[in-house]
């Protein structure tokens, strides 16, 4: 038999691909894949509820998968080697299959782990006639890969489903250093010093319902504040869900929406190597000029903002100057209150990454962040149900 040292150095390949991709997915890092940006494919597709087997990241199993195939070079067996070519082109295609019809994102580390596996999975069946036959219990080894194939497809169907999302209690204030003892519970709801004033993070940061941006009645009884960018796709699912959850309880909740660009250019504390968000500053400018110009049209603003594919900025100017008024949207593009606003967004963005960089950021009760996309609308909307004691 030739020397397999090219299954080697594919099974090594393999290896360290899996041993990348587990690490960040363990650690929580899975927007700091290289290459790859907040809301991309590659955080969109190891967020995902595929990414896991029962709470272990695939990518360590297919780990695991490549070191045993690696040690098998040193003792070939060909039952052996036909159960790993199997395990490798089934996993393979199964993964391929959800990237494509159901997460409906791509992964360019995931893509080339599966690429990796399938040619492995060539070379394993071309030495099967090199390699010696085994009269052990090996000979069963097909049938346990075959098996194990059965065994995720079914446990990723049925089996428990992770969560896509953090929940985390912050400490979040205005960089004032001014504090305020009066507690806020209720969505900052109670403790109003002024009108349209509220209060969160036991009354360390305050928003309002009047002159920020928001939808909803800006009187409602519960306040939720959403830091988002307009780039970024699990964004714009939450952007959907909430749409969701406001016409399950209509008028019950004030949505303050805070644009926070995840792009160098206005904000400093988003990591240099990630990518995937161009024009995030220039669509933010353009949605806060915007609310300033004409408020009560703001919110078709938004969901224009919203629209895929992402709009460059001069197409989005179109667009949004066509909703407010071309004469209104320049002269409010001027308002230093814009750049005001995005540097005390992006200061608390930098509070709150200290946890985790998932986007977007949902500030729920009084200090409690959801970061990240739900699995579902339904499950975001059972969450805040169950905050507010909602029916």
């Amino acid at each position: 038999m030739k020397s397999p040292i090219l299954l080697r150095a594919l099974a090594l390949a393999g290896f360290g691909i899996c041993a990348y991709l587990g690490f960040l997915k363990l650690t929580g890092q899975t927007t700091s894949i290289v290459g790859c940006g907040t809301g991309s494919g590659c955080s969109n597709v190891l967020g995902s509820e595929w990414s896991q087997f029962f709470g272990i990241p695939v990518s360590v199993l297919a780990g695991v998968l490549y070191l045993a195939l690696f040690a098998s070079t040193f003792r070939p067996s060909r039952p052996l080697y036909l159960a790993f070519a199997i395990c490798l082109t089934g996993a393979a295609l199964w993964f391929i299959g959800l990237l494509y019809l159901t997460v409906r994102s791509v992964c360019p580390w995931c893509l080339a782990m599966h690429t990796i596996g399938i040619v492995t999975s060539i070379f394993l069946v071309r030495s099967l006639k090199a390699a010696p036959p085994s009269g052990t219990t090996l000979r069963f080894a097909p049938f346990a890969a075959l098996a194990s194939l059965v065994v995720l497809t079914l446990g990723q169907l049925l089996g428990p489903k992770p969560d896509t999302h953090a929940r985390t209690t912050e400490t979040v204030s205005d960089l004032s250093g001014k504090e305020d003892s009066s507690g806020a519970t209720d969505g900052g709801r109670t403790g109003v010093d002024r009108e349209g004033v509220v209060k969160f993070f036991e009354g360390r940061k305050e928003y309002n319902t009047i002159t920020m941006p928001h939808l909803g009645p800006s009187d409602a009884r519960h306040v939720l504040v959403k830091y988002f960018d307009y780039t970024c796709g699990s964004c714009r699912d939450v952007h959907a869900d909430l749409h969701f959850v406001t016409e399950k309880h209509p008028g019950a909740f004030c949505i303050i929406l805070l644009p926070v660009p995840l792009h160098r250019d206005c904000n400093p504390f988003f990591p240099a190597d990630l990518t995937n968000h161009d024009h995030a500053c220039e669509l933010a400018r353009l949605s806060l000029a915007a609310w300033r110009a004409k408020p009560e049209l703001w919110p078709e603003v938004h969901e224009q903002l919203f629209s895929r594919p992402i709009l460059p900025p001069e197409i989005a100017e179109a667009a949004v100057g066509q909703i407010v008024g071309h004469d209104e949207l320049a002269r409010e593009m001027e308002d230093p209150w814009i750049n005001e606003h995005l540097k005390s967004n992006v200061n608390d963005f930098k509070q709150m990454i200290l946890t985790t960089r998932a986007m977007p950021k949902m500030v729920i009760g009084d200090n409690e962040v959801l970061h990240g996309a739900p699995r579902s609308k339904e499950e975001l909307l059972q969450a805040l149900e169950k905050q507010y004691q909602l029916k």
